[in-house]
C-alpha cells in the first residue's frame, strides 16, 4: 500500500551547463537530470516534496550551485511539475574551522532562510578518518552549534562499505561535536551485500548502534542502500535486516525516506525502490510508516505542515 503523501529527502539534479560537477564528466550524470525527468520517476506514487542534496560540485562552484538551486526551486514553485524543492542543503567549507562562519553567512543570504536547512562536505573518500580528527574540520563543524547557525544541520556522508574504519572516526567526531545537530545520509553506506553475522555486517550495525545513542544525531535517512548490493539480489529479504537496524538503533522518530535519485538509477528505478521499502516495511505500524514517509522529514527539515493532512 502507498503511503500518502510522500517526501522525498534526498534527491540531486544536474545541469551540468549551470554547475561544474567534475566526478560527472563522461558518466549517465552528464547530463540535465532535473524535475522533469523526476517527475516522470515517481508519478505513479507521487512526491509532495523533496530535499535538494548538494552534488559533489566542484568545491569553488559551492555558491554557484546555492545560487542555481535557489532560482530552480523559485521555477518549479511557478510549475508546479510536482510538489517542488521544500528545502536545500548545501555545500559548505568545513575545513575552513572558525572562518566557515563567513561563508554561511553569504550562503544564507544567497539561499534564504525557507529554503536552507543544512549543510554538507562528503567523507566518504580515502583520507577522510584523518580529516574528520582535524581540528580545523571540529571547528567548522562546531560553529553550526552557535547560536547564530543553530537552525542550520550538517549532513554526513561516509562509505562504511568499502571504508569501514571510516565509522568509528565518525563517532569522535560527533562526540566532539555535541552542540552541533547531524543527520546521517543513507544509513553510513552499509556493506549491503553482507548478512548478520558477517564481520562487515556486524561492524556497521555495532557502530549504528553507538551512532545512535548521540542525541545530537537528529535523523538518519533510509536511503542509498541500493548502490550499495554489489552483486546481491535487489530483494526485500537482502536490504531488510539494514532497515532493521536503522530501526532499532535510532528509533521510527528519527528515521525518514530518501531515494537518491538518480544516483539510484545505477542499480533500480525510483518506483522498484519505493515498491521493496514498503514491502520490507509492510507489518509496520501505519503510525510509523507515515513517520518514515512523511513526517518525521517534515519536522527536521521543518517543511510545510498541512502536506500531512492532504
Amino acid at each position: 500500500m502507498t503511503i500518502h503523501p510522500v517526501i522525498d529527502a534526498h534527491v540531486h539534479f544536474f545541469h551540468p551547463s549551470d554547475v561544474y560537477i567534475p566526478w560527472a564528466k563522461g558518466t549517465r550524470f552528464d547530463k540535465d537530470l532535473d524535475a522533469a525527468d523526476y517527475t516522470q520517476q515517481v508519478k505513479q506514487t507521487g512526491v509532495r516534496q523533496c530535499v535538494y542534496v548538494e552534488v559533489d560540485a566542484e568545491q569553488r562552484q559551492g555558491l554557484v550551485e546555492a545560487a542555481w538551486i535557489r532560482d530552480y526551486a523559485e521555477q518549479l514553485k511557478h510549475e508546479e511539475a510536482y510538489g517542488g524543492i521544500g528545502a536545500v542543503v548545501a555545500f559548505a567549507p568545513m575545513d575552513h574551522g572558525d572562518e566557515v562562519r563567513h561563508y554561511l553567512r553569504l550562503l544564507q543570504r544567497l539561499v534564504g532562510s525557507d529554503l536552507l536547512r543544512g549543510v554538507r562536505y562528503l567523507l566518504q573518500a580515502p583520507g577522510s578518518v584523518e580529516r574528520m580528527a582535524s581540528a580545523a574540520f571540529r571547528q567548522g563543524l562546531q560553529v553550526l552549534g552557535e547560536r547564530e547557525f543553530q537552525h542550520l544541520h550538517f549532513e554526513l556522508v561516509i562509505d562504511c562499505h568499502r571504508q569501514p574504519e571510516q565509522f568509528p572516526a565518525l563517532i569522535e567526531m560527533v562526540q566532539a561535536c555535541p552542540h552541533t545537530r547531524f543527520v546521517l545520509d543513507h544509513m553510513a553506506k552499509p556493506p549491503c551485500h553482507s548478512q548478520p553475522g558477517a564481520k562487515a555486517f556486524d561492524h556497521w550495525a555495532a557502530c549504528m548502534d553507538q551512532l545512535a545513542r548521540c542525541s545530537n544525531v537528529v535523523l538518519c535517512k533510509v536511503s542509498g542502500l541500493l548502490t550499495e548490493l554489489e552483486d546481491a539480489p535487489l530483494q526485500p529479504a537482502q536490504l531488510a535486516p539494514f532497515v532493521q537496524v536503522a530501526r532499532d538503533t535510532f528509533g521510527i522518530d528519527r528515521l525518514c525516506f530518501g531515494s537518491d535519485w538518480p544516483i539510484l538509477e545505477l542499480r533500480a528505478s525510483w518506483q522498484q525502490w519505493m515498491d521493496l521499502l514498503q514491502t520490507i516495511v509492510q507489518s509496520w505500524d501505519s503510525r510509523d510508516k507515515i513517520k518514515l514517509f512523511t513526517t518525521n522529514a517534515q519536522i527536521h527539515y521543518r517543511l510545510a505542515r498541512s502536506l500531512a493532512h492532504t
